[in-house]
């Protein structure tokens, strides 16, 4: 009785897969894969039945030191693992063991080696993914040239890495400065050893490709985020660089005004009341938040964060990183609140518990700081109220909603910030209490509180000669007549 009867027999394929499997020339490469897919059994279910028919051990291979001599590179297509000698005995991890020929084969292999020529063979059963990923790990994780395109990134000053393949090569893109640049154009041949010694290093799943992961790990304290998504050619990876050394930019060296630097000393003063920031992925308000706290008197006023993922370390600051699972950002405020804070940083609302907390925190006695997805000052209100904060408490609590893109310098290497600062009065927190339109809003803030928007600011900036005006016209159509 074959391994394929017995799982017939006991129940555990019905006649149809039975049929496919043991169909003449079926060319199935993956028959495990086919039984996992269409029963109900699990790849762990599947070993333990083969166990139980082969009277085989089972081996997860997790303590796997390769074995001196033996090339195991040789090995690789056999899917046969060896793992472990012991009193003359080889012990080789297997995934079929019904397999004669790729026994005749390793057992040939192993005896051609002096050492092991007299040596007895004693197989094991473990998963095919598993045996994979170990030889993957083995064979392909000591990588270079990873190593080489992460630190020619760090030192480009590089913000992410991109690697895409396509059909014939695989291309590495830079962003830098906010665009994408090319770097790098590599055969598609070395597109699998470069993707199985990122996932090695990122503590990722070597044998899916088919679901998105995230990991991350860390090169000379500059902490990676790696990110794999499903295409038709093989999986897309984004490597986003966390350069986490202390943090030393000046709210002065930003492209703020000098106006705008002395109100933001005089609000990171105050005691009570939010600040928003707002704009797109990338814009630079996490970067403008730190330089604010950096303004604030850390010995005599706890200053703590909430971040996903803590970008810069602070001297002084108690930072905490979100980590999905066991900590969100709602559920991190509530603990905050309990940690005797004077100023809190929650690094992005997202959802109504948390809009809701943060609001409560900035009523009970504390300067918060915060980012929102919003394309506007006033947006900024708009979505608050999506997330169903009261028109009232908005009113109440919001000191300042800046606004802010960036957008490369003409003169140097590098970005500076256009922006717009809301600063509500008491007329305009009436406006928002009795839920006034944006159009309301707006025509307030600009005629009665000389409101600059992010496109004078643009305006300014470019007859200053600071920022291109072909850059205005392209990326955010802004036209300076």
């Amino acid at each position: 009785m074959s391994f394929i009867d017995y799982l017939l027999c006991n129940g555990h394929i019905d006649k149809d897969i039975y049929n496919i499997l043991c169909a003449p020339h079926n060319n199935i490469d993956d028959i495990d894969g086919l039984i996992v897919s269409t029963t109900d059994l699990s790849e762990d279910d599947l070993v333990k039945l083969k166990c139980n028919y082969y009277h085989l051990a089972y081996t997860d291979l997790n303590s796997f030191v390769p074995l001196d001599d033996i090339d195991y590179s040789k090995l690789e297509h056999l899917l046969a693992i060896p793992f472990s000698i012991n009193n003359n005995i080889i012990k080789i991890a297997i995934s079929n063991a019904e397999d004669l020929v790729v026994k005749d084969k390793i057992n040939y292999y192993i005896t051609s080696i002096d050492k092991f020529r007299n040596i007895n063979i004693q197989y094991f059963i473990a998963t095919k993914n598993r045996i994979k990923q170990v030889f993957q790990e083995l064979l392909y994780s000591n990588n270079n040239e990873i190593n080489n395109i992460i630190t020619d990134a760090i030192n480009l000053n590089a913000s992410d890495i991109h690697i895409t393949p396509f059909q014939d090569v695989f291309v590495i893109m830079l962003r830098i400065d906010g665009e994408l640049v090319d770097y790098k154009t590599f055969s598609i041949a070395e597109y699998q050893t470069i993707v199985v010694s990122l996932k090695v290093k990122s503590n990722l799943d070597i044998a899916e490709n088919r679901r998105p992961q995230s990991g991350q790990f860390c090169i000379n304290k500059v902490d990676l985020r790696v990110s794999t998504h499903p295409t038709i050619y093989g999986e897309n990876i984004v490597i986003r660089i966390l350069n986490k050394n202390d943090y030393n930019l000046s709210i002065e060296s930003l492209g703020f005004t000098k106006d705008e630097v002395e109100y933001f000393k005089k609000v990171v003063q105050l005691s009570q009341g939010i600040i928003i920031f707002c704009g797109p992925t990338g814009s630079g308000k996490t970067t403008s938040i730190y330089s604010l706290m950096e303004l604030i008197d850390k010995k005599s006023r706890n200053v703590m964060t909430l971040e996903d993922p803590i970008e810069y370390k602070m001297a002084n600051v108690k930072q905490t990183e979100i980590k999905q699972g066991v900590l969100d950002f709602a559920s991190g405020v509530r603990s905050l609140l309990r940690q005797d804070p004077d100023v809190i940083f929650i690094g992005e609302i997202r959802d109504e518990e948390t809009a809701q907390m943060a609001i409560r925190a900035s009523m009970t006695g504390h300067l918060v700081f915060t980012t929102i997805h919003a394309n506007d000052s006033i947006g900024a209100i708009f979505r608050l109220k999506h997330f169903n904060i009261q028109s009232s408490f908005i009113a109440e609590n919001i000191i300042a909603i800046i606004s802010q893109r960036l957008i490369k310098k003409i003169s140097c290497n590098g970005r500076t910030i256009i922006s717009e600062i809301l600063k509500p009065d008491s007329k305009m927190n009436s406006l928002i209490s009795n839920n006034a339109s944006r159009m309301e809003l707006s025509e307030y803030a600009v005629n009665t509180l000389n409101f600059k928007t992010i496109k004078d600011d643009a305006i300014q900036k470019a007859t200053q000669n600071i920022i291109s005006i072909e850059e205005l016209k392209s990326k955010y159509n802004i036209y300076v007549e």
